[in-house]
């Protein structure tokens, strides 16, 4: 079983926190700062378009702001903001311009990159995107690690690969180096830490190793539980994973009650990748015809009939393109 992910939108507190984080690790500018506070929260209303529209803007015009890798930071973290909130169309789109637009001023090395790269794969491996996905970690490894932290994003990918491939041996090394990495970060009650246990369940889940799946999701658990910096899609992915391991167990309650639960969160949320919905959707309905509620299962089996086949895009601005408009402009 694969897991899938959805979130509620960040809190304008929690996107200042965003910003704040991201400006002690790169060298930005007063000005930058602002761009990205300004995109993240139009982002954040849901008004990614406007939010592109105003960085193309600042760009076209030579706002000092918008000098240097700014751009790709700023779309760097509207993507992360996409990811957290189940819009994967929108976080690859963004992660992939993020990419073009720092790696005209990085290095294929250069650990500017790893960021977006690593939301890059995420988001094609939750989409199916199986063999792009493989080109973004390929190029995640050619980059300097520097720290724990970085160490901990390059081993939870690539065990998330590994695992889609069948390499169940592998993916559980690297997902159990990337524990110890988040451990040694001193993060080991952080949303990462949990999100890499319950990517630990997922595989054992996958070859029947239900005690062992029971304990590590158990484990997250108590993490979610005291952990800072969850959202819903944290909680709501936990619950379908769990849902499915009372379903192996054959607890059909415990499991019914868990994605009755997932889907009641999903349906508060303003958006819900139909990827998303479709696993929660199709994993409820099993259990609802195990547990004697067929018109029940009857309905929630039309919903995911209805869904749509393939993720919809809105116009979208490239701000890459803009970028080279900008700079012939000025010669």
């Amino acid at each position: 079983m694969k897991s899938t992910s959805v979130a509620a939108l960040l809190t304008f507190s929690s996107i200042t926190a965003l910003a704040q984080d991201w400006s002690k690790n790169v060298s930005a500018s007063a000005q930058c700062i602002e761009l990205n506070q300004i995109a993240l929260t139009q982002a954040a209303n849901g008004h990614v378009v406007e939010a592109e529209t105003s960085l193309a803007l600042a760009t076209a015009a030579g706002h000092e702001g918008a000098q240097g890798p700014c751009i790709g930071y700023v779309l760097n973290n509207m993507a992360a903001l996409m990811s957290i909130s189940g819009r994967l169309a929108e976080a690859e789109r963004l992660a992939e311009q993020s990419v073009r637009v720092l790696a005209k001023f990085s290095l294929p090395t250069d650990r500017m990159l790893l960021r977006p790269l690593q939301i890059l794969a995420a988001v094609r491996l939750e989409s199916g995107k199986t063999a792009r996905a493989r080109e973004a970690v390929r190029r995640i490894q050619l980059i300097r690690i520097n720290g724990p932290d970085d160490s901990a994003l390059v081993h939870g990918i690539a065990g998330t690969l590994l695992q889609i491939e069948g390499r169940n041996s592998e993916a559980e090394a690297e997902y159990l180096a990337a524990f110890r990495a988040w451990e040694e970060a001193g993060r080991s009650d952080s949303a990462d830490a949990a999100g890499i246990l319950c990517s630990l369940g997922s595989l054992y889940l996958e070859e029947q190793r239900l005690d062992e799946a029971r304990r590590v999701l158990d484990n997250a658990l108590v993490i979610y539980s005291r952990a800072k910096d969850v959202v819903p899609m944290d909680r709501i992915k936990f619950l379908d994973l769990r849902g499915v391991l009372h379903s192996r167990l054959g607890d059909w309650g415990l499991a019914q009650d868990d994605l009755r639960d997932a889907l009641s969160m999903v349906d508060r949320e303003p958006f819900v990748d139909p990827l998303v919905l479709r696993s929660i959707l199709n994993n409820y309905s099993r259990v609802l015809r195990k547990t004697h509620h067929g018109r029940d299962a009857r309905s929630i089996e039309a919903r995911a009939a209805a869904l749509p086949p393939d993720h919809t895009t809105a116009a979208v601005v490239d701000l890459t393109e803009l970028l080279v408009r900008a700079r012939r402009a000025k010669k």
